[in-house]
């Protein structure tokens, strides 16, 4: 049993919640699908057999489809594969596990994995099914956040949540950034058999009205964080809330409203 196997059922759980669901394509979905928008014109050309891993809510699905023509979504969430259904009704749409896929080996030309990683409590595992699915020599690519001190946005939440909270109230999650990080994304990559060949950084940012909305995106549009956030007393959670809305606040303020940059890792494999 992996050790982050608690933390699995409860990111299944939470996303299973058309709550968050929602909350998360309102204020996550802009930025991963100009992340994906990025991708997409770098990664995908016309003809290729492509995976969707972690296809969400299925707005990134449809725009490879576009380009690519062939394309497969894979997700754990019944609800954001019944919006992928809606988004993208001509690509095939599977409900299904990363970390045991439900497709041949040597499968597709390229496996996409944008911002998936993180939800996945195995990811060893998950690495292992992606190299299998791709055809030799095809490419997986994925993003993932860049966190503290690089990124203002993960410094504002993830220095509020060190500064307070109780991480022992909430279970032991995947290292977050571990992918942004060149040299664990290169050992991991390798020990499933996956070259990295491109690791880069793309900007993107949150512009907010008012500077607690930084608080409440991570609170209710998030299971990891939120489940971190919603595990502590009502004083702590003041606390925290108070700090982040303090950072942004302070240091994001641009005109009439809060730019808070997100920076994001993109990361290119081949398969051996």
């Amino acid at each position: 049993m992996s050790e982050f196997s608690e933390f699995g059922s409860r990111e299944h759980d939470g996303w299973a919640d058309g709550g968050i669901v929602d909350a998360y394509v309102k204020h996550f979905v802009p930025i991963t699908d100009e992340v994906g928008g990025h991708i997409i014109k770098k990664h995908i050309s016309t003809g290729n057999s492509v995976l969707d891993l972690c296809c969400g809510q299925g707005t990134m699905t449809a725009a490879i489809l576009n380009v690519a023509g062939d394309v497969t979504g894979l997700d754990f969430s019944p609800e954001m594969i019944a919006k992928a259904i809606i988004a993208v009704p001509d690509a095939q749409i599977v409900e299904g596990d990363a970390m045991d896929m439900p497709f041949d080996n040597a499968h597709f030309d390229k496996v996409i994995c944008n911002f998936g990683m993180m939800h996945i409590p195995d990811q060893p595992k998950a690495l292992s099914e992606i190299r299998r699915v791709l055809k030799p020599g095809g490419e997986f690519t994925m993003a993932t956040w860049i966190g503290p001190p690089t990124s203002p946005a993960f410094s504002a939440v993830f220095g509020a949540l060190k500064a307070h909270a109780d991480f022992s109230a909430a279970p032991p999650q995947p290292d977050l950034f571990a992918f942004a990080v060149p040299e664990q994304a290169k050992a991991m990559m390798a020990s499933a058999g996956l070259e990295v060949v491109e690791h880069s950084t793309v900007m993107a940012e949150w512009v907010l009205e008012k500077p607690t909305e930084l608080f409440e995106i991570f609170l209710t549009a998030t299971v990891g964080a939120g489940m971190l956030i919603r595990s502590q007393t009502n004083e702590t959670v003041e606390k925290i809330a108070g700090a982040i809305t303090k950072y942004v606040a302070d240091k994001c303020l641009e005109g009439s409203r809060y730019s808070v940059p997100v920076p994001v890792a993109v990361i290119t494999a081949r398969a051996a």
